[in-house]
């Protein structure tokens, strides 16, 4: 039920954007086209916000060879939820030079856009978010990652993630015996 209340939001955010009709389109790795609010990429995104006031976008669609549709989506539907909610990326980009400020918690509807995605896609947005230089988007899709390992043994999180132990067992216990002192609970 939440994952269609979260769907039911983004759909509400599309429409937005669509109201707002000053858009820049934005074109996926596979060719699929995005429309969002200038104002709401601009605000979120600080290579968006360099792109729109460089003039590099276009109207047949900005490309974005690096991000594929499903993640380009992700992002649109971030932007238009978020845009009249954070300040602008470009305005706190140009004031320090790197995210200085604390992490905040996820605000419900962020919990659920990132709790309806699917392990490569909630991946794909993190690498899209950091592309873009979305760092709040950045934030809370590495924060559900963190979540998804917290408490969970090195096997537990492979399986999770579907990763490949390359060690042998004799490597393994080298690596415990070099580093007894990580390996040390109370």
């Amino acid at each position: 039920m939440e994952v269609d209340k979260g769907k039911e939001e983004v759909e509400e955010t599309r429409k937005v954007a669509e109201a707002d009709g000053d858009t820049v389109t934005l074109k996926s790795s596979d060719g699929k086209l995005f429309e969002v609010s200038k104002e709401a990429a601009a605000r979120l995104s600080t290579v968006l916000a360099g792109m729109i006031a460089g003039g590099s976008t276009d109207d047949n669609g900005t490309d974005l060879k690096q991000i594929g549709s499903e993640a380009l989506e992700n992002v649109v539907d971030y932007c238009n939820k978020h845009a009249n909610s954070i300040p602008s990326a470009a305005r706190i980009s140009s004031s320090i030079s790197f995210n200085t400020a604390p992490f905040k918690e996820p605000e419900e509807w962020e919990r659920k856009f990132v709790d309806r995605l699917s392990h490569d896609a909630l991946f794909d947005l993190v690498e899209a978010a950091n592309f873009l230089g979305m760092d709040r988007l950045l934030d809370i899709t590495c924060h559900k990652i963190s979540e998804m390992m917290k408490g969970k043994s090195p096997d537990q999180i492979r399986d999770v993630f579907n990763i490949k132990n390359d060690y042998t067992k004799e490597e393994l216990e080298e690596i415990r015996q070099e580093l007894a002192w990580a390996f040390y609970y109370d």
